[in-house]
C-alpha cells in the first residue's frame, strides 16, 4: 500500500510538471477532474504561489456572507454539526460553502497543526477556482457533482498538505446552492469519506424539499424498503397538484427536468400513472406505481397536511410528446427514421454530438417507440460516476459484500434496465478497466453482482452517447475498439446548433411548442438576427432557455431584443460602432480590457475590479475579443 501511495504522488509531480512545462499531460499521471480544474486555474490567472487563503475575511465581509445565504445555513447547519461529532475524531473539519465559493460556516480544529485549515474555510473566505485554484469546493461547484481533491492535486502550493472532499447541494428547484466540504491534513492516503458527506449533502436538500409550503410530500424509491432511507426521492406538491420541487434523487428517477423542458407546469397527474386519491393513507406501505418514464417506483405518503388529499383541477396543458422540442429537418429525416428502425429491430444505437445536441431526447425518443417501450428507461452518466463506486452502481452487489452493504444486496443499472432501455451517457469516459466488463456483459447479456459468482440473465435495448471523437480514443488506447463494434449498430452524428441551417425553423418549432395557447409567441426581426448570429456553445439546450426567457420576460406575445439573455444581447453592445477616426467602438473597448489585463499581470479577479464589472462579464469580453 506504501509504495502504491508513494507512485501515486510522484504521478502527480511528474503531472504537475509537465503541466507547468506547457507540455502535454498523459492521462494516466493525474485524473480528468484534476487536469480541467489546471486548466480553468491558467484561464483565470491564478498564480500557484498566491497567499489569498492566508489573508483573513474582515467582519463585515463575513456578516455580508452570512447575512446573504442565512437560509443556506438554516438547513445545513444540523447536519453539518451531526456530520462533524462523527469524523471530528478522525482529524477533519467541515465547511459550508455557498454557490460563488464564499464560505459561510466552518467547524474546525483549534489544534495548531490545523491552523493552513482555518485559515482557508473560515466564513469569508473566498474557494472558487478564480482564487484559490483547484480545490474540492471549488471543483464540485463548477461541474456540480462529488469531487475530491488531495496533496499536490491541489493548485495553489499552500493547499499542497491538505486533502478535501466536497458534495454539491442543490435546491428543490434543482438549482446548484452551495457545498459540503471536509477536510483535513493530507497524510498521502486515500480518503474514504466521499459517501458520508453525500449523505450529509442529501439531508440537507431533504430539508429544503420538507420545508416547502405545499399539501403533501412523497417519499419514493425503486425498492420499497428504500422509501424511508437518506437516499430516497422526495417530491412536494402544491394544493393544486404542481410539483413544487423535488431532491435530486427523486428528479434523477423522475426525469423531471426533461419534463419541465416540454411545458411550463409539471403536476402529479404528469409525473404518475395513479390519482392522488390512490395514494392517501400510505404513510405506512408503499404502493408501485408507472411513472411517465416508463419507471416503476414506490411511492408513500412522507408528510402530509391535516385533512383528506384533494388536488384542485389545473387548466388543460398542451402536451407534447417525448421528442417535440427535437426538431428533425429534412437533411436529417433519413437517418433519424433509419435509427428508430433499427432499433426495433434490436440494433444498438451509437449517438454523438456536442453538449446540448439532444443526444438524451433522441434516446428518449427511441425508447419510447421501441421494442422495449413498456420497461424502464434507465440512464448512466459514465462521466459522473465516481471510479470507486461505478462497479457496484452497473453491476449492483451481494449481501455483505462489502462494509456498509445493504442487507439483501442491491441491483445494478444493468439489472435495473433489464426489459427496458439503458442509455449510456458519455460513454467516451468510461475508464478501460470497466470497458471490458461492460463489453462482457453486451456479449454474454449476463451480470455478476459484487459478492457473487453465479451470473443473472439480463435483457436491455441498448443507446450510447459521447461528445468525445472515440476514433481518437481508439487510436491512443483510452476506448477499446471491440467495445466501439459491439455499440455501433447505428451511428447518428447530431450537428451542433451552429452548423444547422433551419435555424429559423428550428426557433419556430420551439416557440409553437413552448406556447399553451393557439398562437405562439413571435420575435422581432432584430431579436432573430441577434440569434441568428450567436454562437450557440450550449446548443438546442441553450437555445431553449433563451427563448424560455424571452417568452416570460416579453409582453403580448412579442419577444424583442431586451427579453433575451444577457450573453445574446452583450453582442449588440460590441457591435462594430464607428467613433471617428480614432477607429470603433469594439476596438477601443478591447484595448481598454487588454491595458487593464496587462497591468494587472492577467489576474482576472483584479482586472475586473478595476473596469467595475463581474469576473463573468470579464471572461466573456476576453473570449470575445481573443485576448
Amino acid at each position: 500500500m506504501h509504495k502504491k501511495i508513494v507512485d501515486l504522488n510522484t504521478q502527480i509531480q511528474q503531472a504537475r510538471m509537465l503541466f507547468d512545462e506547457g507540455r502535454v499531460v498523459p492521462s494516466q499521471l493525474v485524473r480528468d477532474e484534476v487536469l480541467r480544474s489546471w486548466l480553468r486555474c491558467r484561464q483565470h490567472g491564478v498564480s500557484p504561489t498566491e497567499q489569498v487563503l492566508r489573508e483573513a475575511a474582515r467582519f463585515d465581509q463575513i456578516s455580508h456572507v452570512r447575512n446573504q445565504y442565512q437560509r443556506l445555513l438554516t438547513y445545513a447547519e444540523p447536519e453539518m454539526q451531526r456530520l462533524f461529532r462523527s469524523m471530528s475524531s478522525a482529524g477533519w473539519v467541515l465547511a459550508c460553502v455557498e454557490r460563488e465559493g464564499h464560505s459561510i460556516k466552518y467547524f474546525g480544529n483549534d489544534s495548531p497543526c490545523y491552523e493552513v485549515l482555518g485559515a482557508a474555510l473560515n466564513a469569508g473566505i473566498d474557494l472558487s477556482e478564480e482564487i484559490a485554484g483547484t480545490n474540492a469546493p471549488g471543483c464540485a461547484l463548477i461541474e456540480g457533482r462529488p469531487s475530491v481533491v488531495c496533496g499536490r492535486e491541489h493548485f495553489l502550493h499552500s493547499l499542497w498538505d491538505l486533502s478535501c472532499v466536497a458534495v454539491p447541494i442543490f435546491d428543490p428547484a434543482g438549482t446548484l446552492v452551495g457545498a459540503l466540504n471536509a477536510s483535513k491534513p493530507y497524510d498521502g492516503r486515500p480518503v474514504g469519506i466521499v459517501e458520508s458527506v453525500a449523505l450529509a449533502t442529501r439531508a440537507v436538500e431533504n430539508r429544503m424539499v420538507d420545508d416547502l409550503r405545499g399539501a403533501f410530500v412523497l417519499a419514493l424509491h425503486y425498492r420499497p424498503e428504500l422509501t424511508q432511507s437518506p437516499v430516497r426521492g422526495l417530491i412536494h406538491f402544491g394544493e393544486d397538484g404542481e410539483v413544487l420541487g423535488a431532491n435530486p434523487s427523486a428528479r434523477q428517477m423522475l426525469d423531471l427536468d426533461a419534463l419541465k423542458q416540454k411545458q411550463s407546469h409539471v403536476c402529479f397527474k404528469d409525473v404518475f400513472s395513479c390519482r392522488v386519491a390512490e395514494i392517501e393513507g400510505l404513510q405506512q406501505n408503499p404502493v408501485e406505481v408507472e411513472c411517465h418514464n416508463g419507471a416503476r417506483l414506490f411511492l408513500k405518503v412522507e408528510s402530509l397536511r391535516k385533512g383528506p388529499l384533494s388536488v384542485k383541477s389545473m387548466p388543460p396543458q398542451k402536451r407534447p410528446d417525448i421528442a417535440q422540442s427535437f426538431y428533425v429537418g429534412k437533411p436529417t429525416q433519413s437517418l433519424f427514421d433509419k435509427a428508430h428502425r433499427a432499433f426495433q429491430f434490436g440494433v444498438p444505437v451509437l449517438v454523438t454530438g456536442e453538449t446540448g445536441t439532444g443526444k438524451e431526447v433522441l434516446a428518449r425518443s427511441l425508447h419510447a417507440n421501441g421494442p422495449s417501450s413498456k420497461g424502464a428507461f434507465i440512464a448512466v452518466n459514465c462521466s459522473a460516476i465516481p471510479a470507486g463506486l461505478i462497479e457496484s452502481e452497473l453491476f449492483g452487489y451481494a449481501d455483505g459484500a462489502f462494509t456498509g452493504a445493504r442487507r439483501g444486496g442491491a441491483k445494478g443499472k444493468f439489472e435495473e434496465a433489464s426489459g427496458g432501455t439503458l442509455f449510456l451517457d458519455e460513454i467516451g469516459d468510461m475508464p478501460v478497466e470497466f470497458q471490458a466488463r461492460l463489453l462482457r456483459v453486451l456479449q454474454e447479456r449476463t451480470v455478476t453482482r459484487l459478492g457473487e459468482e453465479k451470473p443473472r440473465p439480463v435483457s436491455f435495448s441498448l443507446v450510447c452517447a459521447t461528445h468525445r471523437n472515440l476514433d481518437e480514443l481508439m487510436e491512443s488506447g483510452d476506448f477499446r475498439s471491440d467495445l466501439y463494434y459491439r455499440i455501433n449498430g447505428l451511428r447518428v452524428q447530431l450537428p451542433a446548433l451552429r452548423e444547422r441551417e433551419d435555424l429559423d425553423a428550428l426557433i419556430d418549432h420551439l416557440l409553437a411548442s413552448m406556447s399553451q395557447e393557439d398562437s405562439p409567441s413571435i420575435l422581432t426581426s432584430e431579436a432573430r438576427n441577434l440569434l441568428r448570429r450567436h454562437s450557440w456553445r450550449g446548443n438546442i439546450r441553450e437555445l431553449q432557455q433563451a427563448l424560455n426567457l424571452g417568452q416570460a420576460l416579453s409582453t403580448q406575445g412579442i419577444i424583442d431584443v431586451e427579453h433575451l439573455p444577457e450573453d445574446i444581447k452583450a453582442q449588440n453592445d460590441t457591435a462594430e460602432v464607428d467613433v471617428g477616426e480614432g477607429g470603433t467602438l469594439a476596438s477601443a473597448e478591447r484595448e481598454a480590457v487588454r491595458c487593464v489585463l496587462e497591468k494587472h499581470n492577467h489576474n482576472v479577479s483584479a482586472a475586473a475590479r478595476e473596469l467595475g464589472i463581474t469576473r463573468a462579464t470579464l471572461y466573456r469580453k476576453i473570449k470575445h475579443f481573443g485576448l
